[in-house]
């Protein structure tokens, strides 16, 4: 009977990248003289392993049987495992296997009770990785980007020039990964045994730090006569409503990343223009989501080939036409059938237009940072050839992912709310100039740009549009509910996570070009 899982230690890197080297060079130091380890080879290279303290089990798995024969692997492992108790598990895995296969042995059900993953490296040959990476086929992606930490070989030997440019490399698909030197013993031993820091703890600290600097600036704000009270209440209110929706987004993004091939996804949003466009608009109504929860679906849906006209008419509709929103909208203003079938109707519209022109115009420029790196991998390390078999396999992957999106997205998030606190506490007069008889035109320009300013939840924003009525003609409020949902402050950070600089200003510029004229026209022909 197994008292707790063993600890298992997996060796990642491409062929001949010195593996083997690292592993006899590391465990035949005295500090594992007196632990039982078993070593797990899924390749043999030039150079073999060997225990010089008669402490390590070797047993080596082909390729072949990795390929054919998964569940003889299993076996095999369990029944060492239950022969022997060992303190550690080193696994050296195939430079050219996917890494998911591996995660699909170990999450077994007969092995996942036993041991558990605790590090992943990444031993890595400065002087090849970089055609390491591009002959890999993307293995290498998946696998650099799951690991803990790498460890770079030769780079002594190769100059300065070398190390650095191995680390850009390592960095550009992993960010802010940890890289060792394998001379190095000390820094890697840290860390192989240094204590994770969850993406949680690391957000739990930074938001103490936060409120203490708060606390402690708050007495010098308000004697200087900052709003400082106004600021904190909008942050906090805006954040309450836009989180639980980026947390229904983030899992809905991660289900399609995971659980969606992208055969389904081909089917859903056909290649024709408008057979597209029409899925998009039904995808949206359906989908009860926000402006913050659409955001990371548009990434995941571009991402699994979706055509860019059919991403951009379901980005910029469903956050207007969903039943939330919907039904928010008819409580805030007392039922006003008319109000609703309005913003239903122009944000369709609307939202059509701007998928004809990217359809049109959409081509030719970088949507997606990071070149072919973001092409194929994602914030968790996944690529797109990486998923799992197992249901455990890709619920684990499930969880890994959207933990990574939400923390990812969600501190553009946070920034784009406290920059729209910012504005409104300062600008509380931003309104006053169009009111009283100011032309639709002006009025319009002036109610969207508050919609981008105030950053507001589209579940939420049709009571403060109610509030304008008075002082505003009804085109310029439909304005408000139409293009507030497309784009603001915080849906511009969000997306800046993801997407190029050039094509989130094109789309920002296409979202109130083309909201401003079909609302315009709407109201000009109905007389709002």
């Amino acid at each position: 009977m197994f008292q707790s899982r063993i600890p298992i230690f997996v060796v990642t890197g491409f062929l001949d990248s010195g593996k083997t080297t690292f592993m006899n060079d590391l465990l035949n130091r005295s500090d594992w003289s007196e632990i039982s380890i078993l070593v797990a080879q899924f390749e043999s290279g030039e150079v073999d392993f060997h225990s010089k303290n008669s402490n390590c089990e070797n047993i080596v798995f082909p390729k072949k049987m990795l390929e054919t024969q998964q569940e003889e692997i299993v076996n095999r492992l369990r029944e060492r495992l239950a022969s022997h108790e060992f303190d550690e598990i080193w696994i050296e895995w195939n430079g050219v296997a996917p890494l998911s296969s591996l995660y699909d042995i170990i999450l077994h059900r007969d092995l996942r009770k036993i041991c558990r993953i605790s590090r992943v490296m990444h031993v890595a040959d400065a002087e090849r990785i970089e055609s390491s990476v591009s002959g890999s086929g993307g293995v290498l992606l998946e696998q650099i980007g799951n690991c803990d930490f790498a460890v770079i070989r030769n780079s002594p030997r190769l100059g300065e020039d070398a190390r650095l440019e191995a680390n850009r490399l390592l960095r550009t698909i992993n960010p802010g990964i940890r890289i060792y030197d394998a001379q190095s013993y000390e820094d890697v031993y840290r860390g192989l045994f240094k204590k994770k820091r969850s993406r949680l703890a690391v957000f739990s600290l930074q938001a103490a730090l936060v409120i203490l600097l708060y606390l402690a600036a708050k007495p010098f704000l308000e004697a200087a006569g900052a709003p400082i009270n106004k600021v904190v209440n909008v942050f906090l209110g805006v954040t309450l409503q836009a989180v639980p929706f980026l947390l229904i987004g983030v899992h809905l993004s991660s289900a399609i990343e995971i659980f969606v091939d992208r055969a389904a996804v081909e089917r859903i949003f056909p290649k024709t223009i408008g057979a597209g466009m029409a899925a998009a608009i039904l995808a949206g109504f359906c989908l009860p989501v926000c402006d913050c929860a659409s955001i990371p679906i548009f990434r995941s849906l571009l991402r699994k080939g979706t055509p860019m006209s059919a991403a951009v008419t379901f980005l910029m509709s469903a956050p207007v036409i969903n039943p939330v929103v919907i039904f928010s909208t008819y409580y805030a203003f007392g039922g006003n059938v008319r109000i609703v079938a309005g913003r239903v109707l122009l944000g369709i519209i609307s939202a059509s237009v701007a998928g004809l022109f990217f359809a049109v115009r959409g081509g030719g420029q970088p949507i997606l940072k990071g070149g072919a790196f973001e092409r194929i991998s994602c914030p968790c390390g996944c690529w797109e050839g990486s998923r799992p078999d197992s249901f455990w396999g890709k619920l684990g992957l499930f969880f890994r992912h959207a933990q990574a999106e939400f923390f990812s997205a969600g501190k553009y998030l946070i920034a784009g709310v406290f920059i729209s606190a910012l504005l409104q506490a300062a600008g509380a007069g931003v309104f006053s100039f169009a009111q009283g008889g100011a032309g639709l035109a002006a009025s319009m320009a002036v109610m969207m740009s508050g919609a981008f300013v105030l950053s507001l939840c589209s579940s939420s924003d049709a009571v403060v549009a109610r509030s304008f009525i008075n002082q505003f003609p009804p085109g310029a409020v439909m304005a408000f509910l139409v293009f507030g949902p497309m784009m603001d402050i915080k849906n511009v950070m969000m997306l800046s996570y993801g997407f190029t600089r050039g094509f989130i200003i094109k789309l920002s510029a296409v979202a109130f070009v083309v909201s401003f004229s079909v609302v315009f026209a709407f109201s000009s022909v109905i007389g709002w």
